[in-house]
């Protein structure tokens, strides 16, 4: 189990992990975060645990994860600014993985809408933005972050999805520097949505984004459909044009390559 000490010594954050909570095992970062009031848990506070019992992903899906190698936590964030920055966060986090990854490892690390981190087409980590304002007058929002680092098996139906940066790498990574990476840039990046337009945090992730101009299938709730993914607007959803040539925007669901 990482310590404290070993997240903070060297860390250059001015204000995330200044408050951290670690744990060998726990239902949910997630679900921790959320009962912390905030004289306890302040901005930037940091979660981690080895494993989680009952880790989720986006539209509740379950995340699976081998104790004790790879990366799980989350970030608590009081902004200062309005639900239409705060919509963008997950794209914070997917730089700021995709950034640290490709500066602990050397690997290429792409973003797929709305906030996946992928390695040749594979997926080596998921977010889940929630906000929860419990008994304080503040907002609260809560980043929960997950990435594949040393883990080298997936269940059979997850094989062709997803992978590991040990498996993509061939080398094991040292889990305390990219967690170290990971918090810098985070900072670097949420200082940027904070004080600058967001078309600057957006114009950095399309250049990371495979997927404008490429045919793609999108999931809403039950149902899916084939389209081409255009842009990403400023509120963070998809801009896709259908097969009948009409163009919409997409505010949630699940985007995928469409090879065929």
């Amino acid at each position: 189990m990482m310590t404290k000490n070993e997240i903070t010594e060297n860390l250059t954050t001015t204000v995330f992990a200044k408050s951290v909570y670690t744990f060998e095992t726990i239902d949910s970062t997630n679900t921790f975060a959320k009962s912390l009031p905030q004289h306890k848990g302040p901005h930037g506070t940091l979660i981690i645990a080895d494993e989680q019992t009952s880790g989720r992903g986006r539209m509740q899906r379950e995340w699976i994860s081998t104790k004790g190698k790879n990366l799980l936590f989350t970030l608590v964030f009081y902004p200062e600014f309005g639900m239409e920055k705060i919509s963008l966060l997950p794209f914070v986090g997917s730089l700021a993985v995709t950034d640290a990854i490709e500066t602990v490892t050397g690997l290429s690390a792409t973003c797929k809408w709305p906030n996946d981190v992928l390695i040749n087409n594979k997926k080596v980590c998921g977010m889940l933005l929630e906000t929860s304002t419990g008994n304080s007058p503040a907002n609260k929002v809560i980043l929960g972050i997950g990435v594949n680092v040393n883990q080298e098996d997936f269940p059979e139906e997850l094989k062709h999805k997803a992978s590991s940066l040990k498996n993509e790498s061939g080398i094991e990574i040292d889990r305390v520097r990219l967690l170290q990476k990971i918090l810098e840039e985070l900072e670097n990046r949420y200082d940027q949505l904070s004080f600058f337009p967001p078309q600057q945090l957006l114009h950095d992730w399309r250049l990371k984004a495979l997927l404008f101009g490429k045919k793609i299938t999108v999931l809403e709730s039950e149902f899916s459909f084939n389209a081409t993914a255009i842009d990403v607007a400023e509120d963070g959803s998809l801009i896709i044009q259908t097969e009948d040539g009409q163009k919409r925007n997409i505010f949630a669901g699940d985007v995928s390559l469409a090879y065929n």
